[in-house]
């Protein structure tokens, strides 16, 4: 009942379907052979490592799966069964993680450039100022032997003047 639901069709009618009625037509040619395969040599195992795998429902629609694989004897019987879970809401949510990681990613680089253009901004002020700086100190080293010049050459006339005047 719950692989009629999942599937889509109602009680009964899949009973005497074979198992790649259940796939999308691209699986079917190479199913046929991992089928008679798993049969011949069946051990319990997972199937898709690190594939996508996708069932088709009696609509047509495909939607991703996980499936695994055990089987038991029933006497000289040798019977099969097969959990299929339907995955995607896991892969939507996959889908969104990837988005957002993909998102972020392009934040980063932004902010990375704007950083590095701040950054190259700044080493430019710093030359600047460093520039500026030594101006200043120039200057200041002008008006220091401007004062101290004035200083020496007033110096002499101001005491013959004051002399004089005393």
């Amino acid at each position: 009942p719950s692989s009629e639901r999942l599937f889509g069709y109602e009680p009964g009618e899949l009973a005497g379907k074979i198992i790649e009625d259940l796939l999308p037509m691209r699986y079917n040619h190479s199913h046929v052979a991992k089928r008679e395969a798993f049969n011949k040599e069946p051990k319990a195992r997972s199937m898709g490592n690190n594939r996508d795998l996708f069932a088709l429902r009696k609509d047509k629609t495909e939607f991703p799966v996980e499936i695994s694989l055990s089987y038991y004897k029933k006497e000289e019987e040798t019977l099969v069964i097969a959990f299929v879970i339907d995955i995607t809401e896991r892969k939507r949510h996959e889908e969104n993680i990837k988005r957002l990681n993909q998102e972020l990613e392009k934040k980063v680089e932004e902010r990375t450039k704007v950083l590095h253009e701040a950054l190259i901004e700044l080493e430019n002020s710093k030359e600047q100022l460093s520039i500026a700086l030594e101006a200043e100190k120039e200057l200041n080293d002008m008006k220091s032997r401007f004062v101290t010049m004035a200083s020496h050459e007033f110096r002499t006339p101001l005491s013959t003047i004051l002399s004089s005047v005393s």
